[in-house]
C-alpha cells in the first residue's frame, strides 16, 4: 500500500474496534437505523454494515473475515460469528466478524449483490489495513456459515466485481480471497439441493438462469481460491450435496479444495457440541491454513 493510501485508510485501531465498510453517504448506507434483536441471538434491520475486530494475543499473520449465516434474513451473531472469532484467535489468528446487509430487510432494496458487495468490501478493508494488525496482506480469507456460506463463496468466485461497488480508494484494492471457508454452505441454484433462501436474492419469479449466475459450482475457475468445506451428514435444513457439488467443480478446475462431511451436528451447529464429530472441524480448518 503506497503511503498516501496509508493516510487515508489506516487509522488507529483498538481491540475489537467496530469499523463502518462504506463512506457516509453511501446508497443504501443509514446509520442512523437501529439494527433489530431477534430471538435474543440474531440480529437484522442492518443498514450500517460494519467488521467487529477480534485480535488474538499474538498474531500469526492471518486473517479471516467471518460472514455468520441465518437464512439472509438474520444474523447469528454469537453462535457463527462472535464465538467462531474468539476460537480462531486462540490459534494466532486474527477476526472480523461482518455484519452484512440482508436481502429480507423490509423497506429496502438489498437484493443482490448488496450483501456481497459488503463481503467484498470486507477484505478489501482487511487488506488496506493489514500492516495495523500484524497480518500478511496475502494471507486473509473469508469463513462463511450457512447463507453466510452462501456469501462466501460468493466473494471466493465474484471478487472481480469489487470493483463496480465503490469509487473511492479502498475500492481499487484487491478483493480476492486468498482462501474460503464453509461450514454447512448454502450453494447451489439446482431445484434439487437448493435451500429456499437462495431466491430471496432475486426479485420473485427470477428465471432458473438468474439463480444460476449466483450458484458459486457454476462460476469457479482456475484463478478460485482454495476452499475448505465442512458439512453434517444429517443436516437436513441445508443437504451435504451442496457442499459436495462445490467441491467437485473446484476439482474439475484444479483449485486444492478439502471437504469433511461428520456423521454428526445437522445443520447450524457452530463451532459443534464437544461429544459430536462436527466439533473437530476448527482444528481441522486451521490445519488446513498451515498446509496452503
Amino acid at each position: 500500500m503506497t503511503l498516501a493510501l496509508a493516510s487515508i485508510l489506516s487509522p488507529t485501531h483498538a481491540a475489537n474496534e467496530v469499523v463502518p465498510l462504506w463512506p457516509t453517504g453511501t446508497k443504501g448506507i443509514d446509520p442512523s437505523i437501529s439494527e433489530a434483536t431477534v430471538f435474543g441471538v440474531c440480529i437484522n434491520n442492518i443498514h450500517y454494515p460494519t467488521l467487529t475486530v477480534f485480535r488474538p494475543e499474538t498474531p500469526n499473520g492471518t486473517a479471516v473475515v467471518i460472514c455468520p449465516g441465518g437464512g439472509y434474513a438474520v444474523l447469528s451473531i454469537e453462535r457463527e460469528g462472535q464465538a467462531v472469532a474468539r476460537r480462531l484467535n486462540a490459534d494466532g489468528i486474527t477476526a472480523f466478524v461482518l455484519k452484512y446487509r440482508l436481502p429480507r430487510t423490509p423497506d429496502a432494496d438489498f437484493l443482490d449483490p448488496v450483501p456481497v458487495s459488503d463481503a467484498l468490501r470486507a477484505i478489501q478493508w482487511v487488506r488496506s489495513n493489514a500492516g495495523d494488525f500484524g497480518i500478511d496482506p496475502a494471507r486473509i480469507g473469508i469463513l462463511g456459515f450457512s447463507a453466510g456460506g452462501h456469501l462466501a463463496a460468493s466473494a471466493g468466485t465474484r471478487y472481480s466485481q469489487a470493483r463496480e461497488f465503490g469509487g473511492d480508494d479502498l475500492s481499487k484494492v484487491s478483493a480476492r480471497p486468498d482462501f474460503v471457508g464453509l461450514v454447512y454452505p448454502v450453494v447451489s441454484s439446482d431445484p434439487a439441493i437448493r435451500h429456499g433462501c437462495f431466491a430471496t436474492l432475486l426479485p420473485s419469479n427470477s428465471p432458473q438462469s438468474a439463480l444460476d449466475a449466483l450458484s458459486p459450482e457454476k462460476l469457479v475457475t482456475a484463478d478460485t481460491p482454495p476452499m475448505f468445506l465442512v458439512h453434517a451428514k444429517n443436516d437436513k435444513g441445508v443437504v451435504p450435496e451442496n457442499s459436495e457439488v462445490l467441491h467437485k467443480a473446484l476439482e474439475r478446475v484444479g483449485v486444492p479444495s478439502e471437504i469433511h462431511l461428520y456423521e454428526q451436528g445437522g445443520h447450524g451447529f457452530g463451532l459443534g457440541a464437544p461429544e459430536q464429530d462436527c466439533s473437530q472441524w476448527p482444528d481441522a480448518f486451521v490445519a488446513w491454513l498451515s498446509r496452503l
